[in-house]
């Protein structure tokens, strides 16, 4: 089953011989949404773990059956609440020790891609224990064939954009560019620098608006972000990345629209989708 889901999810992503961006919508811990989701959206993002859908919650067969029941795969973002590296190795092992168990949940629900927040405490950001815990949470995410991808979520006050490219490619990961949070810790030219450096290792998308004032997550269109010019940017340097509509909200009408609108910056073909 999961090698099926997994084919399929390559073959979405070529559309009448053109690459096409494949997108999904967050849902965070409430897999009881799963049967709302619009068509349009391909995956769901799902919140697994500590302070999400607690892992011993998931009947894998159920989930897996209503998935293919909806016609949508799955990508996981990792629990964050506990911080990914601190000072202490004791506390580090059970931290892996933890995602590794989550990771395995997700690799049984047919995910082959996992957001992790790039957190730590009482470290600095080029200390080798910071480091080491980035490394070896990508090696447990290749033991279950999953790709994690480390978030850019240095305006929430975790690793600076400056930094997120640099060190998520010493370590061998990938990044999840979050569209929202960039913007407002970096502008177009922070994203512009990243993309240029190291759109290689770009391949998932959080996007939402938000507002200089502090709002963020709100539906594309609503707030100060530079879509139109950050558009552009990922049709130059990552048109195959996947891209999850990290909206948070339960009315759909703004999800669907938030995704046109995000279309229609990203792509050169109408409605691609419809």
């Amino acid at each position: 089953m999961n090698e099926d889901r997994r084919s399929h999810q390559l073959l979405r992503s070529s559309h009448k011989g053109q690459t096409v961006m494949n997108i999904g919508v967050s849902i965070g811990p409430y897999f009881d949404r799963i049967e709302t989701v619009p068509d349009a959206f391909e995956y769901v993002e799902v919140g697994l773990g500590e302070g999400e859908r607690p892992i011993g919650e998931v009947n894998v067969n159920s989930i897996i059956k209503r998935l293919d029941q909806q016609n949508l795969d799955i990508t996981v973002h990792l629990p964050y609440y506990q911080p990914l590296a601190t000072a202490v190795e004791t506390i580090d092992s059970a931290t892996l020790s933890y995602l590794d168990s989550v990771l395995e949940t997700a690799s049984a629900l047919g995910a082959t891609t996992a957001v992790a927040h790039p957190t730590r405490r009482g470290i600095a950001p080029d200390s080798d224990q910071f480091h080491d815990q980035l490394h070896d949470l990508v090696e447990i995410g290749r033991v279950h064939d999953i790709t994690v991808c480390f978030e850019t979520t240095g305006y929430a006050g975790d690793l600076a954009l400056e930094r997120v490219g640099a060190t998520i490619d010493d370590v061998g990961g990938a990044i999840c560019l979050d569209i929202g949070y960039a913007y407002l810790e970096a502008g177009v030219s922070g994203i512009r620098t990243l993309l240029t450096q190291h759109s290689d290792i770009v391949e998932h998308l959080h996007v939402h608006d938000g507002r200089h004032r502090g709002d963020t997550h709100i539906p594309v269109g609503s707030g100060d972000v530079a879509m139109a010019d950050i558009g552009s940017l990922l049709q130059e340097f990552i048109p195959e990345a996947t891209a999850t509509i990290e909206v948070f909200t339960d009315d759909t009408r703004h999800l669907t629209d938030s995704r046109q609108r995000f279309v229609e910056l990203t792509t050169d073909i109408d409605s691609q989708y419809q």
